[in-house]
């Protein structure tokens, strides 16, 4: 770990001894509350903090890297009143050095940085036609990602879902969604979203009035059936505004 631990702790504090001896880490033992920039995670003792223990660890909060408390108290009503502080650890003492140092690697992270350097390569050649396609796991996050962009800027949008039904009481089967899948997601603007879950799939109309949502909706089915001779479904879709 290339930063280092701040342990706030008292003048030859017990808990002090305890991680300086028993693992390599970086730590630096002080009672100051001001965190150098350079610090990746801060442990509170609780023998330093004493009655103040739950105000400290919400102050230190404000910093923005995790906060944790050390403490030698085994008792189970302790150790709730510490989960109660909202700090993001807590080490229950003695602990060998190797556990102490396996969490704090956790708690301060690799260290590595996601690499965004594909978002100076991008061009709009390069970002594909038709609508933007996600996984299930995506789209509830851009979902409400485009309701609180919409809030902001006073736009309208909504969601088309698109149900499959058999004409003849059998199962649908997952070809038809996948071949209906792709005419919307060619046919659609840059701008929309799609996502297919199971027998349905979900469209984001971004900047789309409910009559126009309803013209495009009909506009996808009819382009469908157009290329398809499968007569054995019916394609159904319901509209919901994004509010």
């Amino acid at each position: 770990m290339g930063k280092r631990i701040i342990l706030l702790d008292n003048p030859n504090g017990e808990i002090g001894k305890i991680f300086s001896s028993s693992c390599s880490c970086d730590i630096t033992i002080t009672q100051g509350k001001n965190i150098p920039e350079d610090a990746c995670c801060t442990i509170v003792s609780e023998e330093f903090a004493g009655a103040d223990l739950g105000e400290l660890v919400t102050e230190l909060q404000c910093t923005e890297i995790p906060v944790c408390i050390a403490s030698f108290n085994i008792s189970a009503e302790a150790q709730e009143q510490f989960a109660d502080t909202g700090a993001d650890d807590v080490f229950i003492l003695p602990m060998s050095g190797r556990l102490i140092e396996k969490r704090l690697s956790r708690l301060c992270g690799s260290g590595e940085t996601s690499d965004f350097s594909f978002i100076d390569d991008m061009t709009v050649d390069k970002l594909g036609q038709g609508s933007f396609k996600v996984e299930e796991s995506d789209f509830k996050k851009l979902y409400e990602f485009v309701s609180r962009l919409l809030e902001r800027l006073e736009k309208e949008a909504h969601l088309v879902i698109f149900s499959f039904s058999s004409r003849f009481g059998s199962k649908v089967e997952p070809e038809i969604v996948s071949d209906f899948t792709a005419v919307v997601q060619r046919c659609l603007r840059k701008g929309d979203i799609s996502c297919k879950s199971g027998h349905k799939l979900y469209v984001i109309l971004l900047g789309a009035d409910r009559s126009g949502s309803e013209l495009v909706a009909k506009r996808l089915i009819e382009t469908f059936w157009n290329i398809s001779n499968d007569d054995a479904y019916d394609i159904n879709y319901e509209i919901k505004p994004i509010n």
